[in-house]
């Protein structure tokens, strides 16, 4: 029976070079390290949405404005996590992080990839579904849900990370 997997740990596993906020002077290497990945994990869903957009066109499905809706929403998060470092240097200087606040800060990173790769996954399920409508309608309400939720945890990270 192995050793239970830490946020740490799993953070370090999936973005390569992250410190774990160990030191100080890294705090703004490594939540640029999370952000990228998460934003990369986006792009991918948003490249994987852009195909499903297309083929939804093909076979003029009745939610090719939903999907595209939701390609728009899914752009603009991905631009908001990739493009946040200005203002989170700004915030990094002004608020002081303590071990407890940095172990907040690493659930809320280690709850965006989820959320990103969940988004991804659900993507991906919605590509599949552009010939069956009824599926379709489903995948886009997961998507959007997804979406949703993503979006109220980069939120509430960012409120965290400006000290409000």
């Amino acid at each position: 029976m192995g050793k239970e997997t830490s946020i740490v740990e799993k953070l370090e596993l999936v973005i390569p070079g992250f410190h774990g906020y160990k030191k100080k002077e890294l705090i703004r290497e490594d939540d640029r390290l999370v952000r990228g990945k998460v934003a990369d994990t986006l792009a991918l869903a948003r490249r994987e949405m852009e195909r499903a957009l297309q083929r939804c066109a093909m076979v003029s499905c009745a939610q090719l404005v939903a999907i595209d809706n939701l390609r728009k929403k899914l752009m603009a998060l991905e631009s908001r996590v990739r493009h946040a470092e200005a203002g989170y240097r700004g915030y990094f200087d002004r608020v002081k992080f303590k071990e407890e606040e940095l172990n907040r800060l690493l659930e809320y990173d280690a709850k965006m990839i989820e959320l990103a790769e969940e988004i991804l996954n659900e993507v991906k399920a919605l590509n599949g579904q552009i010939a069956n409508p009824q599926a379709l309608g489903m995948a886009v309400l997961n998507l959007d849900d997804k979406l949703v939720n993503f979006e109220e945890v980069l939120g509430k990270r960012m409120s965290f990370a400006a000290g409000e």
